[in-house]
């Protein structure tokens, strides 16, 4: 029998038989301590504005290499401060954020729709709607934004323009897109199925005339979210969810997410509470509102308090969360949206001998949330 052939290696060719098995290097859990941000924020006041009227410090993790910074690989983590009578650049970019006011008030500008928002207020930034913060008051506004630039910036995508002459969205010019007769996609006809497994065939129309999803700014009151905490919070030891509501803007859909690529939860735990070690390959940030607990991840114990982040959840590293005496306030942002739409999210529970599901592609996982509320489980 005749040796294999070879393939010839070249700069552009690689024989994928003799490569070795990837191994993912996860970045490993890291804590940004409250009063370091602290610091830093109250360094911002000194000096001017950043090119787009931003006062900002980035949290960065230190696996994070420059050019491309973030808290978690798709994840950039900046605190800012808006001074009196400051109002920032307009700014448009394919990325999307979500921002929680700190201190202070301030009007936000995000496409046609104009915001008032002060302590632990929040709202979304989605793709190509342009922002602006506005300081109408007589102290500093202070706030956490999270954005899904590193991603872009890894598949050297980012796009980003100051002072646009539209603000974009679908809320800022009218009808989307420039046609006013029939839409491409009409034209060209419907799908053609083949074969009887679901495949089918569809026209090019379809690829640059999809059906969209109306994605605008939605706001979350912090007065409107509190109200709903106690209900979660009464959720006592042995709950086998989490204590938590999640921000849901109903344009992600089955992403359950409060923009395309993240999710952001306010968790509200009694005290003392200590949840399941689990696992997910999406990245979860924490950010300590009121509080102190400890978490576990990969084995290493981290003690966190009021103020500080974390990156308390790096992909499928095992994971486990515990609060103090008097319970926790945590804001949860996680790239869980991101992952359902690229059916990646794969999650398991228990961590001994529980499944691995793929959430978003099958059924997912079941919590005891009748029982704990003594309601019939029939």
């Amino acid at each position: 029998m005749s040796a294999a052939a070879q393939i010839p290696q070249t700069h552009d060719l690689v024989d994928a038989r003799h490569l070795a098995p990837h191994r993912n290097e996860i970045w490993p859990a890291h804590l940004v301590q409250g009063a370091g941000i602290a610091r830093a924020v109250a360094a911002l006041t000194e000096g001017g504005a950043g090119l787009d009227g931003r006062r900002e410090v980035l949290a960065v993790h230190p696996s994070s290499k420059a050019p491309v910074l973030g808290l978690a690989p798709s994840t950039a983590v900046s605190f800012g401060v808006l001074l009196p009578g400051e109002r920032t650049r307009l700014r448009r970019r394919n990325a999307t954020s979500f921002t929680m006011g700190l201190g202070g008030s301030a009007v936000v500008r995000v496409g046609a729709r104009e915001l008032s928002v002060g302590l632990r207020d929040s709202w979304n930034t989605p793709g190509m709607h342009a922002e602006q913060l506005e300081n109408r008051g007589d102290q500093p506004f202070t706030y956490v934004s999270y954005s899904n630039a590193p991603l872009l910036q890894r598949l050297e995508v980012l796009f980003e323009e100051l002072d646009p002459k539209t603000s974009g969205g679908v809320s800022g010019g009218g009808e989307r897109g420039a046609g006013t007769g029939a839409r491409a996609k009409d034209v060209a006809g419907q799908a053609i199925p083949l074969g009887d497994d679901g495949s089918m065939l569809l026209p090019y129309e379809h690829l640059v005339d999809p059906d969209f999803v109306d994605s605008r700014p939605l706001l979350w009151r912090w007065e409107d979210v509190k109200p709903h905490l106690g209900l979660v919070r009464a959720l006592k030891q042995g709950y086998t969810g989490r204590p938590l509501w999640c921000l849901y803007n109903p344009a992600t859909g089955t992403r359950n997410g409060t923009t395309s690529s993240f999710f952001a939860t306010i968790a509200s735990a009694g005290p003392n509470i200590v949840g399941p070690a689990h696992r997910h390959v999406s990245s979860a940030i924490n950010f300590i509102l009121e509080g102190s607990g400890f978490s576990i991840v990969d084995g290493v114990r981290l003690e966190w308090a009021a103020g500080d982040i974390m990156l308390s959840a790096p992909g499928w590293s095992p994971h486990g969360h515990g609060m103090g005496p008097d319970g926790a306030l945590i804001l949860t942002v996680q790239d869980h949206p991101l992952h359902i739409g690229a059916e990646s999210l794969i999650w398991q529970e228990d961590l001994k001998d529980g499944p691995i599901l793929t959430l978003g592609a099958e059924r997912g996982f079941e919590t005891n949330l009748r029982q704990m509320r003594g309601e019939d489980a029939r």
